[in-house]
Formats: structure tokens, sequence, C-alpha cells
């Protein structure tokens, strides 16, 4: 008698299924194996390649710890020690990275850039003279830094240091003749100084510098309006704010300038709302219950008016208590 084909086709297949079954067992737990080696057999280079990659894409807490995997086989790479206090630094963590930066400066000294990161970790600290002597030194070192300048004129503006705060501003534009937030600052200082008209300039030099953002700040807005306020030009002033306040809408000092426009030009219902929105925003701010309570007063609101006006007393007197 004849053997079926399809029979013995089929006894054949189901000899063959343990050995196929075998190698593609055998295949999965090689690629596996093969994606466990390549991944535990990373060398230093890549490590530090990796966080380098995390910091140059702001993943700083990725590259904090990086860094430390890297550092707790590696301890005496000051290269990545440098890098883990600048990480710590992007992470708002200014103590801790100004202890690592004192570590890293026993083994080699500090470069401007790495010195830089130090004045504004005393900045993120409020210890604004030790910011200052800092960034000096970093800038000793590289006078060509525009970003340096930039931040000696912030940290020089903070301490009421008007006239090296203007030259910082002036260098800094000088090497980056397109940085808004330098002119904008420029204005700032112009404007401490009592050079009103030259503030509005710069001012609008730093408009028009970033007319063309697509992610324009507020701020050069904000202080022209403030500046067109005093001089009652409402009607310019308006729309900067209404601006400013689209960019940043919960930000207290636009809210308050458009409180002042509105009270100037005797709209108290838009005054009230907009500085109650500042005071919910930053209820902490004695400032803002003072003009609050003058807005309510002018519109006959004298008991809401007394409760502002007592909030502000107590705010006050906490403050010159801390103070002491």
């Amino acid at each position: 008698m004849n053997e079926d084909p399809g029979r013995r086709a089929q006894e054949a297949a189901k000899q063959r299924l343990p050995w196929l079954s075998f190698l593609c067992c055998a295949l999965v737990l090689f690629s596996g194996s093969h994606v466990f080696a390549q991944g535990n057999n990373q060398t230093p280079a890549d490590k530090l390649s990796q966080a380098r990659a995390s910091l140059d894409h702001g993943q700083y807490a990725d590259a904090d710890k990086q860094l430390r995997d890297y550092l707790a086989d590696h301890p005496s790479d000051v290269e990545a020690q440098y890098l883990l206090a600048f990480a710590l630094f992007r992470e708002n963590k200014p103590a801790d990275s100004l202890k690592e930066y004192t570590q890293a400066a026993r083994q080699r000294p500090p470069r401007a850039a790495e010195l830089k990161t130090v004045a504004l970790d005393y900045v993120l600290l409020n210890d604004y003279a030790d910011a200052e002597h800092w960034i000096r030194y970093a800038l000793s070192l590289d006078a060509t830094d525009a970003e340096a300048w930039y931040e000696a004129g912030r940290i020089e503006y903070t301490l009421n240091y008007f006239r090296p705060a203007l030259e910082s501003f002036e260098r800094s534009l000088q090497l980056d003749p397109a940085s808004a937030k330098a002119e904008n600052n420029l204005g700032l200082t112009l404007e401490a100084l009592n050079r009103v008209d030259d503030s509005i300039a710069a001012y609008r030099k730093a408009l028009a510098m970033q007319a063309g953002s697509s992610h324009p700040s507020e701020q050069p807005m904000l202080n022209l309006a403030t500046v067109l306020i005093d001089r009652n030009q409402f009607d310019e002033a308006l729309p900067l704010l209404q601006q400013a306040g689209q960019i940043a809408p919960n930000d207290w000092k636009i809210l308050a300038q458009l409180g002042r426009l509105y009270a100037a030009k005797g709209d108290l219902t838009a005054a009230r709302d907009v500085l109650e929105r500042a005071v919910r925003i930053e209820p902490e701010k004695a400032s803002l219950h003072f003009q609050l309570g003058q807005v309510y007063k002018k519109s006959g609101a004298a008991e809401k008016a007394q409760t502002e006006f007592a909030v502000t007393q107590k705010l006050q007197a906490a403050s010159t208590s801390s103070a002491k």
C-alpha cells in the first residue's frame, strides 16, 4: 500500500518543530544578551558623552545622575566634577553647585565660564557682593564674553551701582549688538540715572530688536509703558501693557501698572479688577494692597479701603521687623 504524501509531510514537520523552536529561542536569547552586553560595556567616554548630551538638551536632573554615576568610578575626573557643578546650578541648587566648584578648583583653577556660573550661584543665594566679585574675576580672564558683561550689569544694577552697570551693559552691546535684553537693561540703568529720554530710546530700540522674535519679552513693553504713564502718555502705554499681559498674564507688575493707568484715566472699575487680580497673585506685596485701597476709597467703598490699608500696614511692619 502506498504511503500518503500529505501525511508524510506532516510527520516530517512535527519532527522539525522542536528544532525550529529551539533555534528561535536561541536567537532571542542571543539578541537579548547582545543588547545587555552593549548596555553594560559603555566606555567611560560614552558615559561622559551621554551626560554632556543630557546637559545640551536641558535634562539637568538626568545629567546630575549620570555624572554622579560616572564620578563614583572616576572620582579624580575634574572635568566631570565641573560639569556636575554646572548641572546643579541649572537645577537651582546653588549651595550644592558651589560645593562641587570648590572641590573641583582644588584640582585645577576654574576657567572664566565656570567663574561666571559661580557668580550666578551667588545671585541665586541673594549674595550680590560675592556675585560681583566672581563675575569681575571671570571678566578678568575673558573680557570678550557678552553674556558675562550682561550678568555683571544685572548684578551691579541690583546693588544700585548704576554707573558701573551702565558700562557693563554698553560693553555687552558692543560684543552683541542684537541683544534686546542688554538694551532693555541699559534702559533701566539710564532711567535710574535720571536720563529718562535716553531710557525711552533704549526701550524703543529693545522693542525693535525683538520685533521679529517668536518669543518676545514683556519687559521692554512694561518698562516703556511705566515711563509713558509717568508722562501721562496713556494712549501709547495701554497697548504696550495689554501686549505685555498677553505674554505674561500673571505678572503682578504689569497688572499694577494697568491699575495705575486705569485709575489715572478715571476708569475705577477696570482699575479695581486688575488690582484685585494682582493681589490674588501676589498677596504679600504691601504696595499692591495700598494701591487697591486707594481705588476702593475713590470708588466710595470705604470699608474695603480700610481693610486694604490695614493689610498694607501689617505687611510693612512685618517687612521692617524681618529686616532688623
